[in-house]
């Protein structure tokens, strides 16, 4: 048996509706859980003694609904939100930054060095994986400036 004929087997009207509801649930849930600060208005000016992350995601309908916890090395630094970015100003130094999504087991980790007085740019990608392998996939990517201002423009503060 092909596994297209495998899937249909499994899509029944109970099933659908079940799916259609979940997916109705989430998308109302989805314009309740926006980022609670103000929309991008420039970075915060450098500070010789300190180095800036800006870890931020992108609008998108995979992950809507909820914040993702944020930490630096295993402390809880604030939440991300759909859409949104969380600026941190921090001393030198090496840091693991972990991203949780929400109701997901998976998370998200990168190893990052912190400069005094550099910013650094990250973006958290998030979306849907194979039922059969992982409901979801994330990673954190180092942006170059440029884009990565391109995109906070259509962000708001996770603070």
């Amino acid at each position: 048996m092909t596994p297209l004929a495998k899937l249909a087997q499994t899509i029944t009207p109970t099933r659908t509706l079940k799916v259609l509801g979940a997916l109705l649930i989430a998308a109302l849930l989805g314009a309740c859980a926006s980022a609670p600060g103000e929309k991008f208005s420039g970075i915060y000016p450098p500070d010789s003694e300190h180095g800036d992350i800006y870890l931020y995601r992108t609008k998108d309908s995979a992950g809507a609904s909820g914040a993702f916890d944020v930490m630096l090395n295993d402390k809880k630094v604030g939440a991300i939100y759909n859409a949104s970015f969380l600026h941190l100003r921090v001393p030198p130094g090496r840091y693991n930054i972990r991203v949780f999504p929400p109701h997901h087991a998976r998370h998200s980790d990168l190893q990052i060095d912190v400069e005094a007085g550099k910013i650094s740019y990250y973006r958290y990608h998030f979306f849907p994986g194979n039922q059969n392998v992982s409901r979801y996939y994330s990673f954190i990517q180092l942006k170059d400036p440029n884009l990565a201002l391109k995109d906070l423009t259509e962000l708001k503060s996770a603070k």
